[in-house]
């Protein structure tokens, strides 16, 4: 029977606990400066120059700032401190498929696929055809053909 009553105080008690920890624990001092940083970009600016990344991070940021290159849902401008995201790539064409209204869609060996916004025969690309990809005006990109001939073209993968 006493354990009974031991139970019920203690569900009893237990809500009241559960909303006491995060209260004391928004009262604690940050732990470092940049935790007092409101905006998530100074924050991770200011853990950054406390705290350098790597060589292999910064490698491996660079790796993905070339693969994220071209999507849209991508932030357009890097952390502070962090490596510039590239302003071109340079790849081989492995596909060339036609969508309606005679687009073309690429598919480069680093497996990212560009679609031309245009349609129409200029600048002729072939499999095995190496091209580079640039940032344009407004967000837009320029993908140049062999011949030199610049194609608007849209990420799509």
């Amino acid at each position: 029977m006493a354990w009974n009553m031991a139970l019920r105080i203690a569900l009893a008690c237990a809500p009241a606990a559960a909303c006491a920890i995060p209260i004391a624990m928004a009262a604690e001092p940050a732990s470092h400066a940049c935790a007092e940083r409101a905006r998530p970009a100074e924050r991770l600016a200011c853990y950054d120059r406390a705290f350098p990344p790597s060589e292999a991070t910064r490698r491996a940021a660079a790796e993905l700032a070339r693969e994220d290159f071209g999507l849209s849902d991508r932030p357009a401008l890097p952390a502070a401190g962090a490596e510039p995201a590239p302003d071109r790539i340079e790849a081989r064409v492995t596909r060339v498929a036609y969508a309606d209204g005679g687009r073309r869609v690429l598919t480069l060996d680093n497996g990212q696929a560009w679609a031309s916004t245009e349609g129409g025969s200029r600048g002729h690309v072939a499999e095995g055809d190496t091209v580079s990809v640039r940032a344009g005006a407004l967000g837009s990109y320029l993908l140049r053909t062999p011949a030199g001939v610049s194609l608007r073209v849209r990420r799509v993968r």
